[in-house]
């Protein structure tokens, strides 16, 4: 996807800039940690529901996470925090990246954008079991890796600031939306020459979010302009959350063709994820 390489680029653009003696408090943290999801589903209906079939598992963790944070402070009153996240496949192409600044030493303001993979597998199985009278030529697993941008306004409070602790909260108020995506399933007919092929185009609808965040570091000791501590993060992100698509039949021929936009029922959509780990202050 050219525009995770267009991210790469602009964070190591902003590590770069950092090493500007101006900027001060920069950081180095790397947590680990787990995330779980909590995704509405409802009963298969007329129309194939990708969300129905993102990969969750309520008896165990749905994901690891490894976070690479690097953050600074520049121009006296403002704050950049970029954060590279590793998934089970430990390849960055999640993050999160804000810009506040800071009305008081305790309020500030900020805005950012972030990145989230996920999965949507197995929803072959809609079209196994809703056209009984056919079968798919390709039976392979479909899977969707499909990633969920989003840009955000973000208040943030410090209630405890100190040289030993530091608290900060957040909460990010924004608009998301999965990147498209495309599948195809053929069918044939039982006992018959009959073709359909189904064609499905999903759309970019970016809908509101709200993810609380809150970050704690504990210094540990110091030496000499160097602290060194523990940090632990926890966030949580809600949404009502659909995923809309163009679908296209072609029935006998490639010629017969049906198109129907299709807008798919909102579901409810949380995530939630902790992790810990250390960071290096100078």
């Amino acid at each position: 996807m050219k525009f995770l390489v267009y991210i790469v680029l602009l964070l190591i653009s902003f590590s770069l800039l950092a090493q500007n003696p101006n900027f001060k408090n920069q950081e180095f943290s790397f947590t680990i940690g787990a995330g779980e999801l909590d995704i509405e589903k409802f009963l298969p209906g007329e129309n194939l529901d990708f969300i129905n079939y993102f990969d969750t598992d309520p008896e165990y963790t749905d994901f690891i996470i490894v976070k690479l944070g690097y953050k600074f402070d520049f121009f006296s009153k403002m704050t950049a925090d970029i954060k590279l996240i590793l998934m089970d496949d430990i390849i960055p192409d999640n993050y999160d990246f804000s810009v506040h600044y800071f009305l008081k030493p305790w309020l500030g303001i900020g805005v950012g954008s972030m990145l989230n993979k996920n999965y949507i597998t197995y929803f072959e199985n809609y079209h196994m079991q809703t056209f009984t009278g056919y079968y798919l030529v390709d039976d392979n697993v479909q899977q969707f890796t499909t990633y969920d941008l989003g840009f955000y306004l973000s208040p943030a409070l410090k209630p405890i600031d100190g040289d030993l602790i530091k608290l900060l909260v957040k909460c990010d108020f924004g608009l998301s939306s999965l990147m498209k995506e495309e599948t195809t399933f053929y069918h044939k007919k039982k006992l018959s020459n009959e073709r359909l092929r189904y064609h499905y185009e999903t759309k970019t609808t970016f809908q509101p979010y709200i993810q609380p965040k809150i970050e704690l570091r504990l210094r540990a000791f110091k030496i000499k302009q160097v602290s060194l501590g523990i940090l632990l993060n926890s966030g949580y992100y809600h949404a009502n959350r659909s995923i809309d698509y163009l679908r296209t039949l072609q029935e006998w021929t490639m010629e017969n063709i049906i198109n129907v936009d299709v807008k798919s029922p909102k579901h409810n959509y949380s995530r939630f994820e902790f992790d810990m780990g250390i960071f290096m202050r100078w």
